[in-house]
């Protein structure tokens, strides 16, 4: 597979992923309606160990509705959301599917936190939803 690769609005920040991601997902939680601006966040999971960083990214913090800690990181520069982690999962990071090169490639599998979700977003009724 060759390498999967993004970045953020402005390319100040960039990255490369090594593997195939374990699991892509629409995430309509409160948290993720706010820092997308949009009803939803759309996230892919990949081993921390896979992805290499160029650039400087920015982190804030906030509670999950799993009551975990999220780290969203964005690049200082243009603000664009580019990837988190969570105190719940260490081990992996969260991507932000826009910020793929090749958007098409996110393939989301499940919307999870359906129930925080917003009439008004329609996501694919045909994903599981929990």
């Amino acid at each position: 597979m060759p390498p999967l690769t993004g970045s953020c609005a402005c390319g100040a920040v960039r990255y490369s992923i090594t593997t195939e991601p374990a699991f892509s997902f629409h995430c309509q939680c409160h948290q993720c309606q706010r820092a997308s601006g949009t009803g939803h966040a759309s996230l892919f999971v990949v081993p921390k160990n896979s992805v290499s960083v160029e650039g400087e990214v920015k982190f804030y913090a906030q509670t999950a509705d799993d009551g975990a800690t999220i780290s969203r990181g964005f690049c200082p520069h243009c603000g664009s959301p580019v990837l988190g982690k969570s105190t719940g999962y260490p081990d992996v990071l969260m991507i932000t599917a826009a910020s793929l090169d090749e958007p098409a490639l996110f393939k989301p599998q499940k919307v999870v936190f359906s129930a925080s979700g917003q009439a008004w977003d329609y996501v694919d009724p045909a994903l599981p939803m929990a």
